[in-house]
């Protein structure tokens, strides 16, 4: 199947792994996927309360343990047919000025946001390679935007960045394509969390969304609809791309 060719509207795609799966953006590409056509299983570290939605499989998994890659490679069945996409996006924020950096709190988040990536995409790497599948890693803005505050989770991000370019040209010859969407300021329930502690709720969302050139932040399903894109045969000519979802931020 080639990129002049996609599967139409309703084909099965097989399944997709979504890693951090369960809530906000993760949770938005599960949803975006089945859309699409494929079955996803999505992961986390607890079952939520509330129905994921049809064709989305739970999968239990903390990517923070050192052996996460390997035991979801092993416990990851096939349950919508091949594996034909990893979309790599389960993370965490670092928020500590440069002066704050903590050793062990940055080995953590550089632990979970990059290495927990690229170790499954070694794991899966010949199973997607199989269906001629996709890698979606899901980065930042911030790994190419300079701000105050969040070195660590940009560099994390920054890093992930150079794994998505040299990952799609050492895996290209196994008919797998790897990109990586990157995200600007995006309405989850963290943001969401964080306006409604500011004084002025609607006026902290006004001033953040005013250096947007779109001039609104992002909703999960912004994001969701450029990662399915990347995921799906649509791209099928498309690797070692980082595609910006942040309404004009970093070009502005």
């Amino acid at each position: 199947m080639s990129a002049a060719d996609p599967a139409p509207l309703g084909t099965a795609l097989g399944t997709a792994l979504v890693t951090g799966g369960t809530s906000g953006i993760g949770l938005a590409i599960a949803r975006g996927l089945v859309a699409r056509g494929f079955g996803v299983v999505a992961t986390g570290r607890e079952r939520p309360e509330a129905e994921l939605g049809e064709r989305i499989v739970f999968l239990e998994a903390d990517h923070a343990a050192p052996d996460a890659a390997e035991s979801v490679a092993a416990r990851l069945g096939e349950p919508f047919g091949p594996l034909t996409a990893l979309v790599n996006n389960v993370g965490r924020r670092h928020n500590d000025t440069i002066a704050e950096l903590d050793r062990d709190s940055l080995l953590e988040t550089l632990a979970l946001n990059t290495v927990s990536h690229m170790l499954l995409t070694s794991r899966l790497a010949e199973r997607l390679g199989a269906a001629r599948g996709a890698v979606v890693n899901v980065s930042s803005r911030l790994a190419v935007v300079g701000m105050a505050g969040v070195s660590g989770y940009a560099a994390s991000k920054g890093a992930l960045n150079a794994f998505t370019v040299a990952a799609a040209v050492e895996l290209a010859p196994l008919g797998v394509r790897v990109n990586a969407v990157a995200p600007g300021m995006t309405k989850t329930p963290l943001i969401e969390s964080w306006l409604a502690d500011q004084p002025d709720p609607a006026a902290a969302e006004q001033e953040v969304a005013g250096r947007v050139p779109l001039g609104r932040l992002a909703s999960p399903g912004d994001i969701a609809g450029a990662a399915v894109f990347l995921a799906s045969p649509e791209s099928g000519y498309i690797t070692g791309a980082i595609l910006p979802a942040d309404g004009g931020y970093t070009v502005s």
